[in-house]
């Protein structure tokens, strides 16, 4: 298998779990506990798998000036990001409650909903096709992890955005279009 192919693939992978998530978010009722405790080990998995797989291997190539300059950095960008979607509407864009706004109440809500999810989705597929740049084969636990994240983020959003008021065409196209673009994004690292 060609490595482009195999990066496109498990970038597809991976981001379809969102897809799956918000499937289970929007026809299933599940319990706030349940989504909460999804969602804590999702993020512990991905923490964990990103940490030991990219940081030590960023260390080997690049040393530790380099490694913890692009740490911080992608740290900065993530916390304007977050606060610019906040205050364009999305500041609950992964509650599975009432807290996310509909359209009427806050103009471009979903727009800003659809930004967060690219800016948690694009950096990790793209780690998903650096692994494979560099390892020569794709890092399972890597992928493991961000499907393990995305199911819950799917799930959680999905909830609320129904919740919100939004139509199924409109949750699906968003996570549909999400999914797409992790599996371009694998392929651009």
């Amino acid at each position: 298998m060609s490595p482009a192919f195999e990066a496109t693939f498990w970038g597809f992978v991976s981001g379809g779990a969102l897809v799956i998530g918000a499937a289970i978010g929007y026809f299933a009722r599940v319990p706030g506990k349940v989504v909460a405790g999804v969602m804590a080990f999702g993020s512990g998995v991905l923490i964990s798998a990103l940490s030991f797989e990219l940081m030590e291997e960023a260390y080997k190539e690049a040393g530790l000036a380099a490694t913890a300059t692009g740490f911080l950095l992608g740290a900065l960008i993530y916390a304007v990001a977050n606060r610019l979607l906040a205050v364009w509407g999305a500041k609950h864009r992964k509650r599975s409650g009432t807290q996310q706004p509909s359209e009427e109440d806050q103009g471009g809500s979903g727009v800003a909903i659809a930004i967060g999810a690219l800016i948690d989705g694009i950096p990790e597929s793209i780690a998903i096709g650096l692994s494979i740049l560099h390892g020569g084969a794709v890092s399972m636990a890597t992928v493991a992890a961000i499907f393990l994240s995305n199911l819950p983020e799917g799930l959680s959003s999905s909830a609320g955005m129904r919740k919100a008021g939004r139509s199924a065409a409109y949750v699906f196209g968003v996570w549909t279009v999400i999914a797409v673009a992790c599996g371009l994004a694998s392929l651009a690292g």
